[in-house]
């Protein structure tokens, strides 16, 4: 009658116990699969970034510069396994239009909008993940 009284009192039986832990482990796991994505999404969209304005600095001209950006950024997110739901490049390349010999740059933003709602986590639906990156414009190369 002792032992009984005493295992009253403790509460909760050892099942229910471990079926709580294990949901607790689960999501702290999951939120670690989290930030691990957060991390690798965050370092491609930045090695696109760089990509992208390094590729339009050395264009000679605006149009060029933009479209070739756009495709460095697509092939650096690729290269790095990143899936974008949506993706955006943004080029200023009005470094172009001064004259030789005037020092300016190319400066590229890469927006990739990342679907993380497969992981089950609460509020890890979708994650936009902005970089920029401004690379020189050789000052006496010819410009179109």
């Amino acid at each position: 009658m002792i032992g009984t009284a005493v295992d009253e009192e403790r509460g909760g039986s050892p099942s229910v116990e471990a079926a709580v832990l294990t949901v607790v482990v689960g999501l702290l796991i999951a939120f670690a699969v989290a930030g691990g994505r957060l991390v690798s999404a965050e370092s491609a969209v930045e090695h696109a970034a760089r990509s992208a304005a390094r590729v339009a600095s050395l264009q000679r001209d605006a149009a060029s510069a933009s479209a070739q950006a756009r495709r460095a950024a697509d092939l650096g997110l690729s290269e790095q396994g990143l899936r974008c739901t949506q993706m955006d490049v943004e080029v200023d390349a009005t470094g172009f239009s001064v004259p030789l010999g005037t020092p300016s740059s190319a400066e590229a933003t890469v927006r990739c909008s990342v679907d993380w709602s497969e992981l089950g986590v609460p509020g890890a639906g979708t994650r936009t993940v902005v970089a920029s990156f401004s690379s020189p414009i050789d000052r006496w190369r010819e410009r179109s």
